[in-house]
């Protein structure tokens, strides 16, 4: 049976740090995907007051948001992690889980099993 733990990161920097774990606990690369679902996101509310002191600055020349936001915010990204038994996935979404996902997901190739059952 073949089935597969998806997590759902909030910055592509946080998925790879689970990839690299991942491997690290055995699982073989192969096994493993990495998706960026966008290039870049929406800036983070926290990061507003940050960027209209920068805009103040007689060092920072030009639009602070236009110029330097997409350098200091990423995507969503999704790690894909393949897995043979429930050993595996449970090495999989224990693994995942370290990295504060947005949310977890395993789907079952299996006939007759539940398509995919959310964990987070």
């Amino acid at each position: 049976m073949l089935k597969f733990a998806v997590g759902l990161f909030e910055s592509k920097g946080i998925a790879e740090d689970a990839c690299n774990r991942l491997r690290y606990e055995g699982v073989p690369p192969a096994h493993i995907s990495l998706l960026l679902m966008h290039e870049t996101a929406a800036v983070p509310a926290a990061m507003t007051p940050e960027l209209a002191a920068l805009e103040v600055d007689p060092f920072i020349v030009g639009d602070v948001r236009e110029s330097y936001a997409p350098y200091i915010r990423n995507g969503e990204t999704a790690v894909f992690v393949r897995a043979h038994s429930e050993e595996e996935v449970d090495l999989a979404v224990a693994t995942i889980r370290q990295y504060a996902p947005l949310r977890i997901k395993v789907a079952s190739t299996r006939e007759g099993a539940p398509l995919s059952l959310d964990l987070l």
